[in-house]
Protein backbone atom coordinates (compact mmCIF):
# COMPACT_ATOMS: atom_id res chain seq x y z
CA UNK A 1 0.00 0.00 0.00
CA UNK A 2 1.31 3.24 -1.21
CA UNK A 3 2.98 5.52 1.49
CA UNK A 4 1.27 9.31 1.74
CA UNK A 5 1.43 12.36 4.13
CA UNK A 6 0.30 11.86 7.70
CA UNK A 7 -2.52 13.65 8.29
CA UNK A 8 -3.83 14.26 12.06
CA UNK A 9 -6.87 13.26 13.13
CA UNK A 10 -8.47 14.46 16.02
CA UNK A 11 -12.45 15.16 17.16
CA UNK A 12 -12.78 18.44 15.45
CA UNK A 13 -10.98 16.89 12.05
CA UNK A 14 -13.04 13.94 12.28
CA UNK A 15 -16.43 16.00 12.21
CA UNK A 16 -15.05 17.54 9.75
CA UNK A 17 -14.26 15.17 7.29
CA UNK A 18 -16.13 12.21 7.68
CA UNK A 19 -19.09 13.62 5.52
CA UNK A 20 -16.40 14.51 2.27
CA UNK A 21 -14.85 10.78 3.50
CA UNK A 22 -17.84 9.34 2.49
CA UNK A 23 -18.75 11.40 -0.29
CA UNK A 24 -15.33 10.17 -1.66
CA UNK A 25 -15.99 6.61 -1.51
CA UNK A 26 -19.33 6.61 -2.60
CA UNK A 27 -17.82 8.57 -5.58
CA UNK A 28 -15.07 5.83 -5.80
CA UNK A 29 -17.59 2.72 -5.51
CA UNK A 30 -19.81 4.48 -8.81
CA UNK A 31 -16.21 5.34 -10.77
CA UNK A 32 -13.35 2.68 -9.41
CA UNK A 33 -11.14 3.92 -12.96
CA UNK A 34 -10.72 7.29 -10.76
CA UNK A 35 -6.86 7.66 -12.80
CA UNK A 36 -8.63 8.43 -16.17
CA UNK A 37 -11.81 10.51 -17.07
CA UNK A 38 -14.04 10.50 -19.77
CA UNK A 39 -11.64 7.49 -21.51
CA UNK A 40 -8.77 9.73 -21.28
CA UNK A 41 -5.09 7.69 -21.78
CA UNK A 42 -3.19 8.04 -18.75
CA UNK A 43 0.04 10.66 -18.70
CA UNK A 44 3.12 10.08 -18.66
CA UNK A 45 4.48 11.66 -15.69
CA UNK A 46 8.10 10.78 -15.31
CA UNK A 47 9.53 11.62 -11.53
CA UNK A 48 11.65 14.57 -10.54
CA UNK A 49 14.79 15.67 -12.53
CA UNK A 50 13.61 13.75 -15.43
CA UNK A 51 15.21 14.84 -18.79
CA UNK A 52 12.80 15.36 -21.68
CA UNK A 53 11.04 12.62 -23.21
CA UNK A 54 12.72 11.47 -25.98
CA UNK A 55 16.35 11.84 -24.23
CA UNK A 56 14.79 10.37 -20.96
CA UNK A 57 14.09 7.12 -22.70
CA UNK A 58 17.37 6.95 -24.11
CA UNK A 59 19.03 7.00 -20.82
CA UNK A 60 17.06 4.98 -18.69
CA UNK A 61 17.60 2.01 -18.19
CA UNK A 62 15.02 0.89 -16.43
CA UNK A 63 16.65 -0.99 -13.13
CA UNK A 64 13.71 0.79 -11.41
CA UNK A 65 16.46 2.24 -8.83
CA UNK A 66 13.94 5.35 -8.78
CA UNK A 67 11.26 3.12 -7.62
CA UNK A 68 13.24 1.49 -4.90
CA UNK A 69 14.32 4.64 -3.51
CA UNK A 70 10.84 6.16 -3.63
CA UNK A 71 9.57 6.28 0.46
CA UNK A 72 5.75 7.05 -0.85
CA UNK A 73 5.70 4.32 -3.41
CA UNK A 74 4.61 6.68 -5.99
CA UNK A 75 7.18 5.54 -8.99
CA UNK A 76 5.82 2.52 -11.21
CA UNK A 77 7.50 0.50 -13.51
CA UNK A 78 5.71 0.31 -17.09
CA UNK A 79 6.20 -1.05 -20.53
CA UNK A 80 7.01 1.47 -22.94
CA UNK A 81 4.43 2.56 -25.53
CA UNK A 82 5.53 0.26 -28.47
CA UNK A 83 8.44 -0.94 -27.03
CA UNK A 84 6.77 -4.14 -25.48
CA UNK A 85 10.31 -5.24 -24.14
CA UNK A 86 11.27 -2.12 -22.36
CA UNK A 87 9.84 -0.66 -19.08
CA UNK A 88 10.45 2.91 -17.66
CA UNK A 89 9.49 4.78 -14.57
CA UNK A 90 5.69 6.55 -14.21
CA UNK A 91 3.78 8.30 -11.33
CA UNK A 92 0.47 7.82 -11.52
CA UNK A 93 -1.21 9.96 -8.76
CA UNK A 94 -4.64 8.30 -8.84
CA UNK A 95 -2.84 5.64 -7.07
CA UNK A 96 0.19 7.00 -5.42
CA UNK A 97 1.45 10.40 -5.47
CA UNK A 98 5.04 12.24 -5.53
CA UNK A 99 5.23 13.68 -1.57
CA UNK A 100 8.30 15.98 -2.71
CA UNK A 101 10.00 13.86 0.10
CA UNK A 102 12.75 16.25 1.70
CA UNK A 103 16.02 14.09 0.25
CA UNK A 104 14.24 13.51 -3.63
CA UNK A 105 15.96 10.16 -3.31
CA UNK A 106 14.56 8.96 -6.72
CA UNK A 107 17.10 11.65 -8.46
CA UNK A 108 20.22 10.30 -6.54
CA UNK A 109 19.40 6.96 -7.08
CA UNK A 110 19.34 7.05 -11.09
CA UNK A 111 22.51 5.22 -11.93
CA UNK A 112 22.05 6.62 -16.05
CA UNK A 113 21.14 10.03 -15.66
CA UNK A 114 17.86 9.47 -16.65
CA UNK A 115 17.06 11.79 -13.60
CA UNK A 116 19.47 14.44 -12.94
CA UNK A 117 19.47 16.29 -9.58
CA UNK A 118 16.80 19.39 -9.31
CA UNK A 119 16.22 21.87 -6.37
CA UNK A 120 12.43 21.02 -4.74
CA UNK A 121 11.46 24.29 -5.96
CA UNK A 122 12.26 23.42 -9.50
CA UNK A 123 10.85 20.11 -9.77
CA UNK A 124 8.41 19.86 -12.28
CA UNK A 125 6.92 16.16 -12.78
CA UNK A 126 4.00 17.74 -14.75
CA UNK A 127 1.11 20.76 -14.21
CA UNK A 128 -2.51 20.43 -12.72
CA UNK A 129 -5.29 21.60 -14.01
CA UNK A 130 -8.64 21.79 -12.46
CA UNK A 131 -12.33 20.85 -13.90
CA UNK A 132 -14.67 23.70 -12.32
CA UNK A 133 -17.54 21.72 -13.76
CA UNK A 134 -16.17 18.64 -11.53
CA UNK A 135 -14.86 20.65 -8.58
CA UNK A 136 -17.19 19.58 -5.34
CA UNK A 137 -15.77 23.57 -4.37
CA UNK A 138 -16.57 25.41 -7.37
CA UNK A 139 -19.54 23.78 -8.39
CA UNK A 140 -21.26 24.38 -4.39
CA UNK A 141 -21.93 21.14 -3.93
CA UNK A 142 -19.11 21.12 -1.08
CA UNK A 143 -18.44 24.85 -1.09
CA UNK A 144 -15.80 23.89 2.77
CA UNK A 145 -13.70 21.45 -0.07
CA UNK A 146 -10.17 22.08 0.26
CA UNK A 147 -8.22 18.67 -0.20
CA UNK A 148 -6.36 19.61 -2.69
CA UNK A 149 -4.74 23.05 -1.19
CA UNK A 150 -4.44 22.00 2.33
CA UNK A 151 -2.22 19.03 1.35
CA UNK A 152 -0.06 20.23 -1.59
CA UNK A 153 3.34 19.86 -0.33
CA UNK A 154 4.53 23.11 -2.18
CA UNK A 155 2.07 25.41 -0.48
CA UNK A 156 -0.31 28.36 -1.94
CA UNK A 157 2.28 29.49 -4.29
CA UNK A 158 1.03 26.40 -6.18
CA UNK A 159 -2.41 26.12 -5.77
CA UNK A 160 -4.79 28.24 -3.40
CA UNK A 161 -8.45 28.65 -3.56
CA UNK A 162 -9.88 31.70 -5.18
CA UNK A 163 -13.17 33.41 -4.64
CA UNK A 164 -14.66 35.31 -7.41
CA UNK A 165 -18.74 35.84 -8.90
CA UNK A 166 -18.61 32.31 -9.84
CA UNK A 167 -18.18 31.23 -6.03
CA UNK A 168 -14.51 29.64 -4.79
CA UNK A 169 -12.20 26.80 -5.38
CA UNK A 170 -8.75 25.93 -6.19
CA UNK A 171 -6.50 28.10 -8.66
CA UNK A 172 -3.54 26.26 -9.73
CA UNK A 173 -0.65 28.80 -9.40
CA UNK A 174 3.46 28.67 -11.24
CA UNK A 175 4.27 26.78 -8.75
CA UNK A 176 3.09 24.01 -9.43
CA UNK A 177 5.52 20.58 -9.40
CA UNK A 178 3.43 18.31 -10.76
CA UNK A 179 3.18 15.87 -7.67
CA UNK A 180 -0.26 14.89 -7.62
CA UNK A 181 -0.46 15.25 -4.33
CA UNK A 182 -3.96 17.30 -4.99
CA UNK A 183 -5.11 15.03 -7.82
CA UNK A 184 -4.99 11.78 -5.13
CA UNK A 185 -6.47 13.63 -2.55
CA UNK A 186 -9.86 15.11 -4.50
CA UNK A 187 -12.87 13.55 -3.48
CA UNK A 188 -14.59 13.67 -7.06
CA UNK A 189 -14.31 10.57 -8.89
CA UNK A 190 -13.08 11.14 -11.78
CA UNK A 191 -10.85 13.91 -10.18
CA UNK A 192 -11.77 17.05 -10.28
CA UNK A 193 -8.16 18.21 -10.77
CA UNK A 194 -5.52 16.32 -12.51
CA UNK A 195 -2.06 16.59 -13.50
CA UNK A 196 -0.69 16.49 -16.79
CA UNK A 197 2.32 16.56 -19.09
CA UNK A 198 4.00 19.93 -19.75
CA UNK A 199 4.69 20.42 -23.54
CA UNK A 200 7.95 19.89 -24.70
Amino acid sequence: MATTPERQINRKTFFKEAPRAFLRAFAEGAAPERQAADGEPVPRLRPPGAAPEAEFLELCCGVAACAEACPADAIQIRPIEGEPDRAAPLIVPAEAACILCDELDCMSACPSGALTPVPRGEVRIGLARVDAGRCLSWAGIDPGCNYCADRCPAGREAIRIDKNDAGHGPVVESACTGCGVCEYYCPASPAAIRVFEIAQ
